[in-house]
């Protein structure tokens, strides 16, 4: 599929289509970057503008940072819906800023008020990406959370387990394998 068609769906597609596209044009060697930021800035549905997220999550290869600092923008848009805010926090692990990067101090303050979003997804993603990057200086909101925050992000597991787990991680120990919280109660009821 050519990228104006890729695009048309990332901009209107259902959230299948959408994120189809998102992987398609992520995976191409000249993604069209400014255009998928323009559909993560303009586009009606949540499903695309989340799709775009992905997508620039994904973009690897630049040496420019328009993607990061794309994603940075949207995450720091508090009126944009969680979903779209947290796949901003799952980019900024995927674009794996290092701390010499002229971003990293953005990014990692982001992820800091992530930890105290209202929102379990992106409370979730914010200790996901403090595991991965890692952000050190957001240890204790981690184990604050770790202690506390019994709210499940759908289709994944508690914020206190993923905190738990971004702890561990930065300390280099391995974390269990966690079952989502929709297959631990299918399989509790079968």
């Amino acid at each position: 599929m050519n990228f104006k068609n890729l695009l048309a769906d990332l901009q209107n597609g259902n959230a299948a289509k959408a994120f189809e596209a998102a992987r398609a044009l992520s995976k191409r060697a000249r993604s069209p970057v400014k255009k998928v930021i323009a559909v993560l800035n303009e586009a009606e549905n949540i499903c695309n503008r989340e799709a775009a997220a992905h997508a620039l999550a994904w973009t690897f290869g630049r040496r420019n940072q328009e993607p990061l600092e794309a994603l940075l923008a949207t995450f720091d848009k508090l009126e944009e819906s969680s979903a779209v805010r947290a796949q901003a926090l799952e980019g900024f692990n995927l674009q794996s800023p290092s701390k010499r990067n002229r971003l990293w101090s953005r990014v990692e303050a982001a992820v800091v008020r992530g930890l105290e979003d209202e929102s379990p997804e992106v409370r979730f993603w914010a200790c996901y990406a403090a595991g991965m990057l890692p952000v050190k200086v957001a240890l204790p909101k981690l184990c604050e959370l770790a202690q506390n925050d019994s709210a499940v992000c759908l289709g994944w597991w508690r914020v206190s387990e993923e905190a738990a787990d971004a702890i561990e991680g930065m300390h280099g120990r391995d974390t269990p394998p966690r079952v989502p919280m929709s297959r631990q109660i299918e399989t509790e009821s079968a």
